[in-house]
């Protein structure tokens, strides 16, 4: 089968898909580069509106999860410069053509590939990676470009089977036309090793990364850490939050703790691999989500996950075996599961060989999160 996949979005999940989609399926991958945190990817070393792969020197060291010679990388136009963002569309639309894929995967609502869409929209499988729109993140912009597109593309898959009678419920659609299928490791994170990309301390590192936002709970995290250290005044414990955002509260009061490490700025990969190599446990006090990036982040170097009762991340972590869910929205219990985790390192140790067996391994793995698009590809093609 041909396969196109049109991203603007990350590399971190599209490359493994796309490398497990390939064992079976000829794929092409379309990605912008537009702005440097979705992608890693500069535009401003783009000498063409449309460069191959083997021509964009970020993309090297991926060369074994996804295929140069058939990867096409987009100079990305701000949707202010409608024109020019217009006829880049129409280019890219071309390329298809000549393609002439049997299905098409898109993860966007930009104009990027907007005649791509009109034109191909009857085989086009939409990733949602949001069916509902986060707590302080529900944007006019946002809604308008959601709407479109979900107007345009029948077919939806989304990442986790939990919100699935929620969102069609919510959206009155078809249920043959909407699709589940899952995350697994972040792959890429271990091609980006740096030489500390290693557990170099005996402290018990905690690590809370990703972008910040009021959704994510940051404060019930922190309120848990300084009660630990008040409390067990002689304990070797360290706390990490790291990404970039405003604080949606007063993040001064926390400085003054050495223990805690705030590293308020994006995150590069390499950075990124060496924060997560180090850290004995990440921490996701979400109080709304949908599936977590960061939670697949952590499981690439096999690291246990606290994470909250919320969306889809109880499909995400399995409690007391890849990590600990915990209730929201709770200071004390995020308290407990750190305690609990910190006093039993031997559970931490038996939790990451669960996470190697079964997301690298097992049935949560890209190879299986391949086949549940795949039984969506073969629904649409059949329509």
């Amino acid at each position: 089968m041909k396969v196109a996949f049109l991203s603007t979005f990350a590399l971190d999940a599209n490359i493994s898909l796309i490398h497990a989609l390939r064992k079976k399926n000829d794929v092409y991958f379309f990605t912008e580069a537009l702005h440097e945190v979705y992608n890693f990817l500069n535009k401003e070393k783009l000498t063409k509106n449309i460069s191959k792969g083997t021509e964009v020197g970020e993309l090297t060291r991926f060369h074994e999860l996804i295929d140069l010679d058939k990867t096409y990388v987009i100079k990305g136009t701000r949707t202010v410069n409608i024109f020019r963002k217009l006829y880049v569309s129409y280019k890219i639309n071309q390329y298809l053509k000549k393609i002439n894929p049997d299905v098409i995967i898109t993860d966007n609502y930009m104009l990027t590939y907007f005649f791509s869409t009109l034109s191909y929209r009857k085989k086009m499988l939409l990733i949602v990676h949001d069916p509902f729109l986060h707590s302080g993140e529900n944007f006019i912009i946002d809604r308008f470009l959601r709407k479109l597109q979900f107007n345009l593309i029948d077919n939806k898959i989304l990442l986790n089977e939990n919100q699935k009678k929620d969102f069609i419920e919510r959206y009155q659609y078809n249920p043959n036309t909407i699709f589940t299928s899952f995350l697994s490791v972040y792959d890429y994170l271990r091609y980006c090793k740096t030489d500390n990309n290693s557990q170099s301390s005996t402290e018990f590192n905690i690590l809370f990364f990703g972008r910040i936002s009021p959704y994510k709970g940051i404060k019930f995290l922190l309120d848990a850490f300084v009660k630990i250290i008040s409390s067990h005044p002689d304990i070797d414990m360290k706390l990490t939050i790291a990404g970039s955002g405003n604080f949606d509260f007063d993040i001064e009061v926390y400085k003054q703790y050495p223990q805690i490490n705030i590293l308020n700025e994006y995150i590069y990969p390499e950075s990124l691999a060496d924060l997560i190599s180090q850290a004995s446990v990440v921490v996701c006090p979400y109080t709304d989500a949908t599936q977590s990036g960061v939670i697949m982040s952590a499981y690439a170097f096999k690291k246990p996950v606290i994470a909250t009762n919320v969306g889809g991340l109880p499909e995400m972590v399995e409690d007391k075996k890849t990590g600990l869910i915990i209730e929201p929205k709770s200071s004390d219990a995020i308290y407990n599961a750190i305690l609990e985790l910190y006093n039993n390192k031997n559970i931490l140790e038996e939790m990451s060989r669960n996470i190697e067996k079964v997301y690298f391994f097992g049935e949560k793995s890209w190879g299986s999160s391949a086949d549940q698009f795949m039984e969506a590809f073969t629904k649409i093609i059949k329509k």
